[in-house]
């Protein structure tokens, strides 16, 4: 409490003053260097990203990849789903293959029968 009454001696006030009246002199120049900065990208001749031009080309970057992912995994899915179809159907395939070469081979089994039948018949009245 001492240090609050004591007096503020001419010397000090200026050179708070003085600290003050730079403190003001460097907003005032990042205030003009930020003008400065809006001015050169709006005429588009910047060597620089601002943070906020960044942060939004990050954001847009993630979209993007996000996009891109999900795409692949749309894909994918759909490649298994395609793939699960074709096995099934495949399967159902073969097996009526399999179905369709039985009945063929039972036909063939009954012509065979058919033709020895009429070959003994045939080889009966030739004797």
């Amino acid at each position: 409490m001492a240090a609050a009454n004591s007096m503020i001696t001419r010397d000090e006030l200026d050179r708070m003053g003085a600290r003050l009246a730079a403190l003001e002199a460097s907003r005032s120049t990042d205030a003009e260097a930020l003008a400065t900065s809006d001015e050169i990208h709006r005429q588009g001749h910047a060597d620089y990203v601002r943070q906020d031009e960044f942060r939004l080309f990050k954001w847009l970057g993630s979209f993007a990849l996000v996009a891109v992912l999900g795409g692949f995994g749309l894909l994918y899915e759909q490649a298994s789903d395609l793939r699960v179809t074709m096995e099934r159907l495949h399967g159902a395939t073969l097996q009526e293959l399999h179905t369709q070469s039985a009945a063929i081979q039972n036909e063939i089994a009954r012509v065979r029968e058919r033709v020895v039948r009429l070959e003994t018949l045939r080889g009966g009245e030739s004797q």
